[in-house]
C-alpha cells in the first residue's frame, strides 16, 4: 500500500486540500487518512471506494495498479530484454506525476505520427 500513500498524497495536493478537508468531504476520519499518507495503515475497500470517488479515478489508480489512463503497471520482469537506459526512462517516468505523465505521453504521440519519423533517410 505504499504506492496508495504516495498517490493519495499526489491527488490531495493536485487539489490543493488539506486531510481535514478531505475528511470532510469524503466522510473519512481525518486520523485514517494521515494513516494511509504515512503508511501506518491499509485502506478499507470502503475508504478506497470513497477516495476513487472524491479524486474521479479508479481504485486501481489508487492502489498503483494502473497508471491514470487505464494502463496497467507492471514491474520489470526478472528476465526483460531492457537496456539499463531503457530502465531508467521508465523508472524516471513512474515518478512523475500523473499531470506530467499525459505531457509525455502526448509528447511522444506527436513525434510518433510527425512526418520526421515517417520519413526514411537514406
Amino acid at each position: 500500500m505504499e504506492n496508495m500513500s504516495k498517490i493519495l498524497i499526489e491527488l490531495r495536493k493536485e487539489k490543493s486540500i488539506s486531510q481535514k478537508e478531505l475528511a470532510d468531504q469524503t466522510g473519512i476520519s481525518q486520523s485514517t487518512i494521515a494513516k494511509i499518507e504515512i503508511g501506518r495503515n491499509e485502506a478499507t475497500s470502503n475508504t478506497i471506494r470513497k477516495l476513487a470517488d472524491f479524486f474521479n479515478v479508479t481504485s486501481d489508480y489508487l492502489l498503483g495498479r494502473t497508471d491514470e489512463l487505464g494502463a496497467v503497471i507492471t514491474p520489470f520482469p526478472s528476465t526483460d530484454n531492457y537496456t539499463d537506459e531503457e530502465k531508467k526512462l521508465i523508472a524516471d517516468y513512474r515518478e512523475l506525476t500523473p499531470p506530467l505523465k499525459r505531457m509525455i505521453q502526448e509528447t511522444l504521440k506527436t513525434w510518433k505520427s510527425s512526418e520526421i519519423n515517417t520519413k526514411k533517410l537514406s
